[in-house]
């Protein structure tokens, strides 16, 4: 069953605004673009093949996500979308370290 944008969207809005639906949705759609990344990188590989999952961590607004990580048979894929995150992770630890320095309190900090 094919669903149209706004269909899938009006499901998404839904299942936002359940407790920790928010919180979900970003898990989903995460492990959601890795696989679909995945299947374009295999595509551009012949014989390589999907492998499983490795589990992964991030953190989104304010909360730790949870997510699985597709892998390929020769451990070459690597997802662009976890770059990504890397980069404002740490990008966050250098402007805590630097308010910090500028003698704001560990609690501003991270109310910041």
């Amino acid at each position: 069953m094919l669903l149209t944008k706004e269909q899938i969207s009006e499901q998404m809005r839904k299942h936002a605004e359940k407790k920790n639906g928010l919180h979900d949705l970003m898990e989903i759609m995460l492990e959601s673009m890795m696989v679909a990344e995945r299947g374009e990188f295999l595509s551009d590989n012949p014989g390589n093949k999907g492998n499983g999952y490795r589990p992964g961590t991030s953190y989104g607004q304010g909360r730790k996500l949870e997510f699985r990580i597709p892998r390929d048979r020769y451990g070459n894929f690597h997802p662009q979308i976890l770059a990504i995150l890397r980069d404002q992770e740490e990008e966050c630890d250098r402007l805590a370290g630097v308010l910090y320095t500028k003698g704001l309190t560990q609690e501003q900090v991270i109310f910041f």
